[in-house]
């Protein structure tokens, strides 16, 4: 009896390569489309700035890792009129704002109020904090990244005075 082995020829491999690659990056595309169909939507809710609040109080805690259901990343645990609210700040702030954060500082966050897996979290979009004010998510709440030219911070008195000081 014989045996029949089928050869392929490298274009032939090369081409079946090609299309298996093509197929994965079409799926990952569609998979991150339904991911993010709307601005401001990250988390599976829409950030409405018409809900913002500012909370002033003073920082109790860092949290570097959140608990499992909690948003990924640094999170400011603030006490505020007897009770203590979890800030989500995210994981792009910088090293030099993270280590200029001290338990015990007075601090002012802008941001909205979200329930996240039956938790209440404050999705910070500003810190004012130490003499800096920062960014920390855009106007629609999605997340600043550093490498983007964010987090800037700003003199705190110059930005009181618009810009004029």
């Amino acid at each position: 009896m014989k045996s029949h082995t089928m050869t392929r020829s490298p274009i032939t491999s090369v081409r079946i390569l090609a299309w298996a690659a093509a197929v994965i990056m079409l799926l990952a595309a569609a998979a991150q489309a339904t991911n993010v169909a709307e601005p401001g939507r990250g988390l599976g809710f829409a950030y409405d700035q018409s809900r913002e609040i500012t909370l002033t109080g003073t920082l109790q805690q860092l949290v570097t890792h959140p608990a499992k259901g909690s948003p990924m990343g640094l999170h400011l645990l603030v006490s505020t009129d007897g009770k203590v609210v979890d800030a989500h700040v995210g994981p792009y702030l910088s090293k030099a704002n993270q280590e200029a954060l001290r338990v015990g500082q007075p601090i002012q966050i802008v941001g909205v109020n979200e329930n996240i897996h039956g938790k209440n979290v404050l999705l910070a979009r500003e810190l004012v904090f130490g003499g800096r004010q920062v960014a920390v998510r855009s106007e629609h709440g999605l997340l600043l990244r550093p490498a983007a030219g964010h987090h800037k911070v700003f003199n705190v008195k110059r930005a009181e005075n618009g810009g004029n000081q």
